[in-house]
């Protein structure tokens, strides 16, 4: 018997048309919402950091920055050596432009920022093939995270979010095509702008090598030319910062922050006991009377006590590198757990947390925490009878629950999309993630210097997950 064959569908039928850029436009608008919320209730943030950036900028605008000893003696921790030049620059421009309203074009330049983050989310989402609502939510997750204390503070985590952010968009999305040169370049410029804005870049730059050459395109002399684009502007800004820092201090240094962060990183030994500073020269006698009593509250006094000693902010930060490399060769498996305990749950949940991060702005402006942000003061009103209370238990533990299937969605990324066709491209942006992890936990990690890479974990696990949607969809289909 002849049976007639089926027509094929129309391609608009198989696929639905993939959104333009006004609807990118839309997305980049509505990130904005939860940071617009946050200023209009709290205004501003001035964070214990926000001095010394404040510091740098006040002694650019002034002129020539201090040098020699007018800089070594200047104080414990110099600000235009303890930072780094980049979000100081960036200050002192718009004080220039608007003297008394300047904190108000900070605080829009780093929302502006981020909605260019959010709206080349949204096309790195469609180029992964998310559809519809799926990619306008894999976009706009982040954006009610640690993003919206930060877009309103005095701090460079949304400046450099953005750059370190968009540089892991930009090759990922350049390596689910054919591969982009300019996009690798771009992602290099980017990221060579935020090691001014941020030191970590020289060494958070390895994690994104993999992406580039992948991003480049194929063929052994695109990859070499790919990894030369991404490394070439990062090199030259560190190298360029060196020499200034050298021929200002004597000290080829990015920064001298390692006066403090060394220390602060083998905290969790001193609390335990472990005599990691147990010599009788200068240092570790200070550190043993300061900080081994009083842990981070003692840091600065420390510094002080050493530079009242005779020692300079760049010593202290050379010799505070020592200690923390020999507390790795004398007590390796101490430094291993100080790596968990610097690893809670909470810092899984950056790529959704609308509930904890809006309790946590509290905290960030010195209020309490509200209590719809704790579970037990949520179920000490649930059991006195409050729908409100209800409802907030289900915001705050699905909230939580859904950022942590995302994570674990895109921790397994590699594993469950090893027959995909946009491996390659997403195991790049897996390792920028797992580079981020892995420069930080040894050291010292907090949500916010995760932010870059929140929206490559949102988008790693929405991919795990809608192609997991979609097998159940053709299992079913096929059933028979």
């Amino acid at each position: 018997m002849y049976v007639q064959p089926a027509m094929a569908a129309p391609p608009a039928l198989l696929a639905p048309p993939r959104p333009g850029w006004g609807a990118t436009a839309l997305v980049a608008l509505a990130s904005l919402a939860a940071a617009l919320l946050a200023l209009l209730a709290f205004g501003p943030m001035i964070t214990p950091d926000s001095p010394s950036y404040l510091a740098y900028a006040e002694a650019l605008r002034a002129g020539p920055l201090p040098e020699g000893e007018a800089l070594l003696r200047q104080a414990s921790s110099p600000a235009t050596i303890f930072r780094t030049p980049g979000y100081p620059a960036v200050i002192a421009a718009l004080q220039a432009l608007a003297p008394d309203r300047w904190i108000w074009g900070l605080v829009a330049l780093q929302m502006l920022a981020q909605a260019a983050l959010a709206g080349l989310a949204h096309r790195v989402a469609l180029a992964l093939g998310l559809r519809g609502w799926v990619a306008v939510a894999a976009a706009l997750m982040p954006a009610v995270g640690v993003t919206i204390a930060m877009q309103v503070a005095v701090m460079t985590d949304a400046l450099y979010g953005a750059l370190a952010g968009g540089a892991g968009l930009l090759l990922l999305k350049a390596g689910l095509g054919r591969g982009s040169l300019r996009a690798v370049a771009l992602a290099g410029v980017m990221l060579g702008a935020g090691l001014l804005v941020r030191e970590a870049t020289a060494y958070l730059v390895l994690a994104f090598l993999p992406a580039a050459a992948i991003a480049a395109g194929r063929g052994a002399a695109r990859r070499i030319i790919g990894l030369a684009l991404l490394l070439a502007p990062v090199l030259l800004a560190a190298g360029w910062l060196m020499e200034e820092n050298h021929r200002r201090s004597g000290h080829a240094v990015l920064s001298t922050t390692k006066q403090i962060v060394m220390v602060q990183s083998v905290l969790p030994l001193l609390a335990r006991g472990v005599p990691v500073f147990d010599g009788d020269d200068l240092f570790d006698r200070t550190v043993r009377e300061h900080v081994v009593p009083r842990g981070y509250q003692g840091l600065d006094a420390m510094n002080d006590a050493l530079f009242a000693a005779g020692m300079t902010a760049p010593e202290i930060a050379a010799v505070a590198g020592d200690r923390y490399w020999r507390a790795w060769q004398r007590h390796p498996l101490e430094m291993l757990r100080a790596m968990v305990v610097r690893a809670p749950v909470k810092l899984f949940q950056i790529g959704f947390m609308p509930v904890d991060a809006v309790a946590e702005l509290h905290l960030r402006f010195d209020r309490p925490r509200p209590w719809y942000g704790r579970i037990d003061a949520i179920m000490d009103r649930l059991r006195a009878g409050s729908p409100v209370a209800l409802a907030a238990l289900v915001a705050l533990a699905g909230s939580r629950a859904v950022a942590l299937l995302l994570a674990g969605a895109a921790m397994l990324a590699p594993l469950l999309l090893r027959r995909d066709p946009r491996l390659p491209a997403l195991l790049g942006a897996w390792l920028v993630c797992g580079g981020f992890l892995g420069v930080y936990l040894p050291v010292h990690v907090e949500q916010r210097y995760l932010m870059p890479v929140a929206p490559l974990l949102v988008l790693l696990g929405m991919a795990v997950l809608s192609r997991g949607a979609q097998a159940v969809r053709e299992a079913r289909h096929f059933r028979p």
